[in-house]
């Protein structure tokens, strides 16, 4: 697709998003917890390209499979495991790998936010065994892209948890160090913009 065409969604996605991230930023590295439904429209966002079947060179991808994580190095045994029961493929660092939209929404978010970004595409088979309860060390900005993603959320490490239904089109805002478990009730993609704790040099 031209260029023009990656920036201008790029753009869309970028405006939508900062009118939801800004207001809920902290002080230094840090966000609100919150759920935002229909942040985009869905026929929209279900229509952008992704990079999962025409991958761009260099790709890395890895297959979570429970508590496991790996990477396959052939592309046949990717397509192969991921056919053979439902997991999700991590498309690990897609701004590093192309100009498409995802790389220079990443790239206008770390400039908002003065923190590096890093985008990562997780694409899930419906019924997927997953992580367990976990936490990252990141902010993650958190937009849906296909299908549905059930959360269950610890906004207090002892508390009871929240469950949170994100679909195409709403964004998540999790803050780093929330517990969280994820299921798949149907084919799901979404893309994380993980806010590290990286500042960025005054220059950039």
């Amino acid at each position: 697709m031209h260029i023009a065409s990656q920036r201008e969604m790029a753009s869309t996605i970028y405006t939508r998003l900062s009118s939801a991230v800004v207001p809920r930023r902290t002080p230094g590295p840090g966000m609100q917890l919150i759920h935002l439904p229909h942040v985009f429209p869905e026929q929209w966002i279900a229509s952008l390209p992704i990079p999962v079947e025409d991958k761009p060179p260099g790709q890395t991808v890895a297959l979570v499979d429970g508590a496991a994580f790996h990477r396959e190095v052939s592309e046949e045994a990717v397509t192969s495991a991921y056919a053979e029961r439902p997991r999700t493929r991590v498309f690990e660092s897609i701004h590093a790998r192309s100009d498409g939209w995802y790389s220079l929404v990443a790239l206008r978010l770390a400039g908002l936010v003065r923190h590096r970004v890093v985008a990562t595409l997780y694409e899930s088979s419906a019924g997927d065994l997953n992580f367990g309860a976990h936490d990252d060390v990141w902010d993650g900005v958190i937009v849906q892209l296909r299908g549905a993603k059930s959360w269950r959320l610890w906004p207090e490490p002892h508390g009871q948890p929240r469950e949170v239904l994100t679909r195409a089109g709403d964004v998540l805002l999790l803050p780093r160090g929330v517990k969280h478990e994820v299921t798949t009730p149907d084919r799901s993609v979404h893309l994380v913009l993980a806010v590290t704790d990286a500042p960025l040099a005054a220059s950039a």
